[in-house]
């Protein structure tokens, strides 16, 4: 029971995913792989209790919709400027703040979803001691501030340009949901 006796359903599993996981809307334009959401990554929240936390775009949030950059800079050459590292610093901080309150409320990080390995602000390339210099600007900048406040969980790419790499990385989530794995046992 919850607070004035209320029930409380909460299973206090929680996923976080980037922006266009949840809406395609927010990717560049040729780049959405569904014409809405990417409907299994949600099916398997939705049958194994899992929440979501939904992370801003950072090519949203730093650059616009259109993505302004310079001209003939690239998105990934926009963001990995002080400029764009700094906005993502700011997401990352958020991201990180908001996190931290779940896992001292008792809450499970699971997983940390990101994009295409090509996504210039939310791919991952996992290394053997955590993401590679090769991974979104985002990500990178997320990896940082969980570290600092000790939360420890797994980042993963959703392939969804490729149905073989993408059915890959969604049995990893089952296992991930199914299992319980992931961090979020705060160390301090």
């Amino acid at each position: 029971m919850g607070m004035a006796g209320v029930r409380d359903a909460r299973r206090r599993r929680i996923v976080v995913a980037i922006d266009c996981i949840l809406n395609q809307n927010a990717r560049d334009t040729g780049a959405a792989a569904f014409p809405a959401a990417n409907w299994e990554v949600l099916r398997l929240c939705k049958e194994h209790e899992v929440g979501l936390v939904q992370m801003p775009c950072p090519e949203l949030a730093c650059l616009g919709l259109a993505r302004k950059r310079a001209p003939g800079a690239s998105i990934r050459e926009a963001l990995d400027t002080t400029e764009g590292r700094e906005c993502c610093r700011r997401i990352s901080g958020e991201i990180g703040a908001r996190l931290q309150e779940y896992v001292h409320q008792g809450h499970q990080i699971l997983a940390v979803l990101g994009g295409n390995p090509d996504s210039p602000g939310c791919g991952v390339h996992p290394g053997p001691h955590g993401l590679l210099a090769t991974s979104g600007v985002l990500m990178r900048e997320l990896q940082d501030e969980l570290r600092e406040r000790k939360i420890d969980v797994p980042f993963r790419g959703i392939r969804d340009d490729d149905p073989s790499k993408m059915a890959e990385d969604i049995k990893w989530l089952e296992g991930v949901f199914s299992k319980g794995l992931g961090g979020a046992i705060e160390a301090a």
